[in-house]
């Protein structure tokens, strides 16, 4: 069944349909893990329009790195972020959430070091999205664009064509020992589910939308030097105690 919510061209043979048509080829076991997620950073330029670049983050063990790239522009983005400990792709990995940057003005981004080695690079846009939790899985589908103004639709089809990674990804993952494990999984569930509640406390005491909180803990986690999840913990636990407001007001 076709999926009415990924809008396609049937006029275009380079629309989304055949994208995720070569996606559902791929099949347990039958090529490296390597293998299946070049092909899928290949298909993620194909599918979300004006893409240049394309890389697949895993988290394995609370580290992260690059297993796959379209070329070495998405991979030295996604490894300088990494050696910071700061950027959207990570952010994206750990809270499921989709992350995303105009590096044209750096300052008024929560990533401006990353925003900042983006442009010199000629990146002016990238999406982050985190791959939807399945069975050893857990990592981000980032993508960098170099066109003055991206396409409307783009963040809706990165994370649509996520979704259906994801699961091409983990249908691989099951032939290989290189995937996390499943307890990291549950440690991603519970990272997520932890941020979730943070969104809400943050939500109700600033009367903002979702997108607006998760900015908040972004920022606070970088202004404070803390992981993403540790902030969210912190503000889950002392909701009651003002450490939130506080945690949040930098």
């Amino acid at each position: 069944m076709v999926d009415p919510s990924f809008p396609d061209d049937p006029e275009d043979p380079e629309g989304p349909l055949p994208v995720l048509a070569e996606l559902g080829l791929i099949v347990l076991g039958d090529e490296p893990l390597g293998t299946v997620l070049e092909r899928v950073a290949a298909l993620a330029v194909q599918a979300v329009p004006r893409i240049s670049d394309a890389s697949v983050t895993l988290l394995e063990n609370e580290r992260a790195r690059t297993v796959a790239s379209t070329g070495p522009t998405a991979s030295r983005l996604d490894e300088r972020q990494y050696e910071s400990g700061w950027g959207p792709c990570l952010d994206a990995a750990v809270s499921g959430h989709r992350v995303l940057v105009d590096t044209r003005e750096p300052e008024t981004t929560p990533y401006p070091d990353f925003a900042t080695t983006a442009l010199r690079v000629g990146v002016l846009h990238s999406i982050s999205v985190g791959l939807p939790l399945t069975t050893r899985v857990v990592g981000a589908l980032n993508l960098y664009s170099r066109a003055e103004e991206t396409d409307p639709a783009a963040p809706d089809l990165a994370e649509r064509f996520a979704s259906y990674a994801a699961v091409a990804v983990a249908n691989a993952a099951l032939y290989s020992s290189t995937v996390e494990r499943a307890e990291n999984l549950v440690a991603a569930m519970q990272s997520r589910a932890t941020i979730e509640q943070a969104k809400g406390i943050v939500m109700a005491r600033r009367h903002c939308d979702a997108d607006a909180a998760f900015a908040a803990l972004v920022k606070a986690s970088q202004h404070r030097n803390m992981k993403l999840r540790d902030v969210a913990a912190a503000v889950v636990a002392s909701a009651g105690e003002g450490w939130a407001d506080t945690a949040l007001s930098g």
